[in-house]
């Protein structure tokens, strides 16, 4: 598709008598029949309407501008699919809280308070969902809507125009224009500030939270480092247990090249797995859940981990004197078990110790031997015998990677605990807030993907890794919008 260069403008400039252009015909039922137009295109852009403009040039031809605005139907149905992921990540969450077990009195307290949180936005969004699915006709949402509540994750004012000029000399151009109001959740209003401004005070004054809620203080790097841990055990543990079942299908079939391929690769991502299992905060956050549960008493602060009465979920203003802020996590010299991933590498560490012996053996099988000894060789050691002694050890890899994904899975679930615990007073309200103003700017994204200013506003977002997956072809990370309001 050709464009219109800059050289050409004295070309197809309107002389000198400051002739204005004409206007052709206008229509409100205009169609995406351009070049590239598609049923696709047809579909997602509606009630079009098209104005034909005409200029005439200096050498007297005439230069055609086509002008169409449509609605995007991608303005309510990316909003629609979020909410429905939204309300999905919230009820995995209260299902991994759930799965954490048991816990002392103050942290169980704690639980059921955030449980109970998410429950409520849960119940919001699927409140605000129920609407947007009654809705029919236009997919525009104009300035005049952007208090309506059931409308707050819809973007305002979206709507595409392209532009579509025909000059004598040159062939067609396209000029595609995405317009939109700034994504901000109007609905809430800014009495208090913005997104940014309503973030920035709250992790300021997140520290303060953690003292009255007997938490540890995780920073905002700590908790996007869970969630990160989270993902990378997620996905890991599946592709994992694929290439082991490889590995077997390699011994299956007695082949050796294929057994020390196989073997390469699983090793390389269970190395993989274990390292994402090696950051100090795993170590640090197994320790703090060990803290947590029922019994545990610490000989330097007995009660800051754990109201063992179960009185107290929130300090009273009118009470004894508030108990120490845990800032820090206890020593590892009060949890001696084992390391996590130590029996992962001990169970890779047989696996290839197995398959070294049996192509030493294959090598030692291979030497000319007597007809006797060979078909004593090719009975005792049919192709079975590989998979027989290798699949007990597979077997045990396959269980210890379940059983740490278990584990670490519980205490990055308890970082996020603690985090939501603290961020209780506003985290509804923020959590809200930046849910609407990420549904609008992924919305405005789909709408105009060549929009660059668009596209770094979006990856700015923080968001988890199912949700992202499941919205763009390729996967993006590390969002943290901050920048909206």
């Amino acid at each position: 598709m050709g464009e219109i260069e800059d050289g050409e403008v004295d070309h197809i400039a309107a002389d000198a008598r400051g002739q204005k252009c004409t206007l052709v015909c206008e229509s409100l039922h205009g169609t995406s029949n351009d070049k590239d137009g598609n049923p696709l295109m047809n579909a997602v852009f509606k009630n079009p309407v098209c104005k034909v403009y005409r200029f005439q040039t200096v050498d007297c031809k005439w230069m055609l501008v086509r002008e169409q605005m449509a609605e995007c139907t991608l303005s309510f149905n990316i909003p629609k699919q979020l909410i429905t992921l939204y309300i999905q990540e919230d009820m995995r969450r209260i299902q991994e809280l759930k799965d954490l077990g048991e816990l002392s009195p103050h942290w169980d307290n704690l639980r059921k308070e955030v449980i109970a949180h998410y429950g409520q936005v849960i119940s919001s969004y699927q409140e605000t969902l129920t609407e947007l699915n009654k809705l029919t006709g236009s997919s525009f949402k104009p300035s005049c809507s952007k208090s309506e509540k059931y409308l707050e994750f819809i973007p305002i004012n979206l709507h595409t125009q392209r532009m579509q000029v025909t000059c004598p000399k040159k062939t067609d151009a396209c000029y595609d224009v995405v317009t939109v109001g700034a994504p901000a959740a109007h609905f809430q209003g800014f009495k208090n500030g913005g997104l940014q401004r309503l973030l920035s005070r709250f992790e300021s004054e997140k520290k303060n939270f953690s003292t009255a809620y007997q938490c540890i203080y995780y920073s905002p790097e700590n908790t996007a480092k869970a969630k990160e841990v989270l993902s990378s055990i997620g996905q890991l543990q599946p592709l994992i247990s694929s290439l082991a079942d490889q590995l077997m299908q390699a011994a299956q079939q007695h082949s050796p090249d294929l057994l020390k391929g196989a073997l390469k690769t699983l090793s390389d991502k269970t190395e993989q797995f274990v390292h994402a299992l090696k950051d100090e905060l795993v170590k640090n956050a197994l320790l703090a859940l060990h803290t947590a549960r029922p019994g545990y008493v610490t000989k330097s602060q007995p009660g800051v981990c754990n109201n063992v009465d179960g009185k107290e979920a929130r300090p009273k203003e009118d009470g004894p004197a508030p108990l120490k802020r845990q800032d820090s996590i206890p020593h590892h010299s009060e949890y001696d078990e084992e390391e996590v991933w130590a029996n992962v590498a001990k169970s890779l560490n047989c696996i290839i110790a197995m398959v070294d012996r049996l192509q030493e053996h294959e090598n030692n099988n291979q030497e000319p031997a007597s007809d006797q000894t060979l078909a004593d060789v090719i009975t005792s050691h049919s192709p079975g015998d590989w998979q027989e002694q290798i699949y007990p050890l597979v077997v045990t890899l396959k269980d210890c990677v379940t059983e740490v994904v278990d584990r670490a899975t519980k205490s990055m679930t308890f970082v996020l605990l603690q985090e939501a615990a603290c961020s209780i007073p506003q985290g509804l309200f923020l959590k809200q807030r930046r849910d609407v103003v990420f549904s609008q700017a992924v919305s405005n994204y789909h709408n105009s993907p060549h929009n660059l200013l668009l596209i770094q506003l979006v990856t700015r977002v923080q968001f988890t890794f199912k949700t992202i997956k499941a919205i763009f072809p390729h996967r993006w990370s590390g969002f943290n919008l901050t920048a909206a309001g």
